[in-house]
């Protein structure tokens, strides 16, 4: 196992560890204006982890480098991946380019569908007009046939007036016939053209089901290339590398685990405090941290987080009896850590001002 992992170990192993956490009251030299609790400082972890299977291409990071938020720290690179983007962008063209030319002749088809239908229009109520016309003229001629004929029977016209007026009741009545044939034709045309508007109905169909397929075509190359685009591994926050889970040229899977990264400007050290004192602490409460690394600086902090509800004493702890008292989870938060010197895992005995919170809760 080389050092890195060991070290990595190490790590969980510290995590474990920061539970193993107890109380202790200073009594002995009479102060009862500090509360003392000892633990381990934590950080909130943040774990980078592959988004899909890849190579570890290059690494520009290590163990223990500061990083800005957004720096590179890794690229993974994987040509499957990066085939299917491509399949996906020509996917997707081509059914850009059908919807391209279904969308021209669907205008077209509506263009001319109009202009028949209109066309049909006219020439249908021109055929209507028509045929009113012819209605009247054959009504009126034979009307006339009927009186020309009484008239001929008494012999009051001659019988060349009578075959004139024959004639033009004839010629009425062939002439509405044409005017009735006109308007059935204008008719039948006017229906093939409304007929069409279904044919166009269709189109719309298959044009908007197309949109929608070219929607989820879309989405699936987007799906596609956030899988390319996660291949560069990039820092979220400005921290410190915890700890490299890879090499270059392995293979991971996704989820698999690459970088644990911790700001070390935002650690806190996590105590638990007797049930009977934790009435004794009180939210933005001043305290100070020491570390054995240091034994002679203090750190500020101050009480950040109170848990709701009362906890037995990690298993961890030795003793029995110190096992069934309940306790109390506090986060004690550095607001200092110069130069970064202040690790996760460390040590740490954490001192509450008690002083500070009987001086808010005294009365005026």
């Amino acid at each position: 196992m080389n050092k890195r992992v060991i070290w990595i170990a190490g790590s969980v192993v510290l995590g474990v560890a920061a539970l193993a956490i107890f109380v202790l009251i200073i009594t002995g030299n009479g102060d009862e204006t500090q509360l003392i609790a000892s633990g381990r400082i934590e950080g909130r972890l943040t774990t980078l982890s592959a988004k899909s299977p890849a190579e570890i291409d290059e690494i520009f990071v290590d163990e223990g480098m500061f990083v800005e938020r957004a720096q590179p720290l890794a690229r993974l690179e994987d040509p499957t991946q990066r085939a299917r983007v491509a399949a996906a962008r020509e996917q997707l063209a081509a059914l850009r380019k059908k919807q391209e030319g279904l969308t021209i002749e669907l205008q077209a088809l509506e263009r001319q569908t109009d202009l028949q239908i209109a066309q049909a229009k006219v020439a249908l109520s021109e055929a209507t007009s028509r045929v009113t016309r012819a209605e009247a003229d054959y009504a009126q001629a034979k009307r006339d046939f009927e009186r020309y004929q009484k008239l001929a029977q008494s012999n009051v016209i001659s019988q060349q007036r009578m075959e004139e007026v024959r004639l033009r009741e004839t010629m009425s009545f062939e002439g509405l016939k044409e005017a009735e044939a006109v308007h059935n034709r204008a008719q039948k045309t006017l229906q093939l053209a409304q007929l069409q508007i279904d044919f166009i109905a269709a189109k719309r169909a298959e044009l908007e089901s197309l949109t929608r397929e070219i929607g989820r075509a879309e989405a699936a190359l987007t799906e596609q290339k956030s899988y390319v685009d996660a291949f560069s591994i990039e820092s979220p926050l400005s921290g410190t590398v915890l700890a490299r889970m890879i090499e270059i040229g392995e293979r991971v899977n996704a989820g698999t685990p690459l970088f644990t990264l911790v700001d070390l400007d935002k650690l806190y050290v996590k105590v638990y405090i007797p049930e009977p004192d934790i009435g004794k602490i009180t939210l933005g409460q001043p305290a100070r941290i020491q570390v054995d690394s240091h034994p002679d600086r203090f750190f500020s902090a101050k009480v950040s987080k109170i848990a709701q509800q009362a906890e037995f004493t990690p298993k961890n702890v030795e003793t029995r009896e110190e096992r069934v008292k309940l306790v109390f989870a506090v986060e004690l938060s550095l607001t200092e850590n110069p130069g970064g010197i202040l690790k996760p895992g460390m040590p740490a005995d954490g001192i509450i001002d008690l002083a500070s919170a009987d001086a808010q809760n005294s009365p005026d």
